[in-house]
């Protein structure tokens, strides 16, 4: 299953093989090391449904060689905004002033668009479905991981494991027995796909657009096929039981402006998609156990409030990468942690403090975020939008440049 022979950067295993896994897959391939993903699917498929990525995750694929890749399958968006539910449009953003500022564009294409534009990159052999990791160990010459597959239990070294399973990751509970695990943010998120010909009658444009309204919202923008995405925030019970219908979210958000309900009317049941949004709240410790490294949600999960869920873990898979080809793995991992965890973690506690503020349901409240949204200076939605994007990968790269 995994190669003997060492290669002159080392080897690594990779726990995960969402967006942030198989992002560092391909940088840690890029600088020479030998890569093997475990995924806990027993096979990958069309999953999920649409990923923004916003200029600083542009520029991160741009160093791994994959922004073309990303400019073909995605849409690219001209603009962000948001609006009251009667249509009336409170805050924006161009686009171009997004690309003029921070040198990348605005895209949202389909989560598995981009899982196979880094499954593509990273070559065939890589992946291992159906191995569920069970624990990870560190020593001085080496890490490990434990893993069930289909021979049963197993384990295997290397030179460095990336933990990169999610925001309820189980690995990190072991690494990290003490810390509390993530929040949850207090509301549902349900996302859908409207096909392409309707999609084409309703006519979207290429912006994403948000509505806020009391206690829940609704976000929509075109990805790169054809097809619209939406999102809906609902504020609900953690756990709390919801009839998966298309006909519910129909008749609740009804009232709201076009093309909300054109939207949600034409997408079937079978692209309906809901989750409990949870987040860690709480700062971990450190995003690295010895060789052992976070990535992307096990490490520091946000709320979609800020669409950088994906944006993030790539930005991390690039500064992994490019700290172990400079040093040994240890030292290269004390970097990693102190280049990413005070950005990732002011994000995520960020996220969930607009969370909060667009989630309210009083209606004086809502009327009060509104009105003060629409009010504040452009300089003070910049200042929010910098702290975001202004982000640029590690320079020199020589990610790209390798096979």
């Amino acid at each position: 299953m995994v190669s003997t022979s060492a290669p002159p950067g080392g080897r690594a295993v990779v726990v995960g093989a969402g967006i942030g896994g198989l992002a560092a897959a391909v940088a840690l391939r890029r600088v020479g090391w030998q890569v093997d993903v475990f995924e806990r699917a027993a096979a990958l498929g069309e999953v999920g449904a649409a990923v923004s990525i916003a200029p600083n995750a542009a520029k991160a694929l741009r160093g791994l060689g994959l922004e073309p890749a990303l400019r073909a399958a995605a849409c690219e968006l001209d603009g962000l905004e948001s609006r009251t539910r009667t249509g009336k449009r409170i805050t924006g953003v161009d686009a171009g002033l997004l690309r003029r500022r921070y040198g990348g564009g605005l895209y949202n294409v389909h989560r598995a668009a981009l899982h196979g534009i880094l499954r593509d990159a990273l070559g065939d052999g890589a992946v291992h479905t159906g191995r569920t990791a069970t624990g990870a160990a560190s020593g001085a010459s080496g890490a490990s991981v434990a893993f069930e597959g289909p021979q049963g239990p197993a384990s295997v070294d290397a030179d460095l494991v990336v933990v990169a399973d999610g925001v309820h990751s189980r690995l990190r509970a072991g690494l990290f027995p003490s810390y509390p695990g993530p929040s949850y943010a207090g509301y549902t998120i349900w996302r859908g796909l409207v096909p392409a010909e309707a999609a084409d009658r309703i006519g979207v444009p290429a912006r994403l657009s948000e509505t806020w309204g009391r206690g829940a919202r609704f976000g929509c923008a075109p990805i790169g096929d054809g097809r619209v995405y939406w999102y809906a925030f609902e504020n609900a019970e953690a756990g709390a039981a919801h009839e998966h219908r298309v006909a519910a979210l129909v008749s609740r958000f009804a009232r709201w402006h076009h093309p909300i309900p054109a939207l949600l009317a034409a997408t079937p049941n079978e692209a309906l998609l809901r989750n409990d949004v949870h987040y860690l709240a709480e700062p971990l410790e450190s995003f690295a156990h010895g060789r052992v490294a976070l990535l992307g949600d096990a490490a520091h999960a946000v709320t979609p409030d800020i669409g950088q869920g994906a944006c993030l873990a790539i930005e991390d898979a690039v500064v992994l990468a490019a700290e172990v080809s400079a040093a040994a793995v240890p030292a290269a991992l004390r970097s990693y942690d102190a280049a990413r965890r005070p950005r990732t973690q002011a994000l995520a506690g960020e996220s969930g403090r607009i969370g909060r503020m667009l989630m309210r349901s009083n209606r004086i409240a809502t009327g009060i975020r509104d009105a003060s949204a629409a009010m504040a200076p452009a300089s003070l939605a910049m200042k929010t939008v910098a702290d975001i994007y202004d982000w640029n990968p590690p320079k020199p790269s020589a990610l790209a440049a390798r096979p």
